[in-house]
């Protein structure tokens, strides 16, 4: 199926100013993008088509709303740790049934994206009765609900930006010969896109959010990466024969932050981060929780390695 203009759309909602740089570069002919039926996580770039299936979808979607949950459960916690120089010990912090039933919701949410990356067939998946479907005309009345549906769009933008350059450089014959220089440079193109242009656009259009614009979507970007580091095997969150590291290409998106930015951004970074390293069995033994939640962010970061 041709899910061309979908793509554009959401191109348009996620990145507005650049739509037209888009519709230059990549055209507006049929075909671009085609959603298939195939198992597993699909999202490839083959002969100037983007092939990407329902399954991949979910799961970034179903990730984006664990990342949400995520920042839910670790806001609180984490500001209090870093503010009053408590211990990072998120394993400790579990024993509250407060924060149990947090960690809960955030585990049964992320378990799902694992769930899917093992059916054979949608038909073999029951969709979490406390995550909203994916579905044309949906509606969100849950503030909380609509930030992880906005954040989960930005993640999409950025993916599909990431297969464009791989289209635009098979289409110029000009991509690098080592296949880990196109990941990354793919990964550093689909980063100027999402974010060069939304300092001035948030000036033009938004003046009052002060920084939240490129906030937003770096947080969305995070997202995007959080889905690879979701569907990795362990074995392979190192350097594999065709991708760069989970861990480098997570670190390019907290080194493309630029200051200021608004209060809650790192906090949510590190919480997000904090989520996933206790779900993936990553964090390291307690320590003085850093004053710092950006400094958290990148001790986290550093923690996602096969071994």
């Amino acid at each position: 199926m041709d899910v061309s203009v979908a793509v554009d759309t959401l191109f348009g909602g996620a990145v507005p100013e650049r739509e037209t740089e888009l519709r230059t570069l990549w055209g507006q002919q049929v075909d671009r993008v085609r959603l298939l039926d195939a198992e597993k996580f699909l999202l490839h770039q083959l002969y100037g088509t983007i092939q990407v299936n329902e399954i991949a979808l979910r799961q970034i979607w179903l990730t984006g709303y664990a990342a949400w949950r995520a920042i839910e459960a670790y806001s609180d916690p984490l500001k209090d740790a870093s503010q009053n120089h408590r211990a990072f010990d998120p394993l400790a912090w579990n024993t509250d049934p407060t924060q149990a039933g947090l960690d809960a919701d955030f585990d049964g949410v992320l378990g799902e994206v694992g769930k899917l990356s093992k059916v054979r067939s949608l038909n073999d998946f029951d969709w979490p009765a406390d995550v909203p479907f994916p579905e044309v005309g949906l509606k969100l009345p849950v503030a909380g609900e609509k930030a992880a549906f906005d954040l989960v769009c930005m993640a999409g933008a950025y993916v599909f930006a990431h297969e464009i350059r791989h289209a635009l450089f098979e289409a110029a014959g000009d991509a690098p010969d080592d296949i880990l220089k196109e990941e990354l440079a793919c990964d550093a193109w689909a980063l100027g896109l999402m974010l060069d242009g939304a300092e001035d656009y948030e000036r033009q259009h938004h003046p009052d959010l002060h920084g939240s614009v490129r906030a937003k979507r770096i947080l969305g970007i995070l997202i995007a990466q959080l889905t690879i580091l979701a569907v990795t095997p362990r074995p392979l969150w190192d350097n594999s024969t065709d991708h760069p590291s989970v861990r480098d290409r997570l670190r390019a998106v907290l080194d493309a932050v630029t200051d200021p930015t608004p209060d809650w951004f790192w906090l949510s970074v590190a919480s997000m981060l904090t989520a996933f390293s206790r779900y993936l069995g990553t964090l390291g033994a307690p320590v003085v929780c850093p004053a710092d939640c950006r400094v958290l962010a990148y001790n986290l970061c550093d923690g996602f390695r096969s071994a």
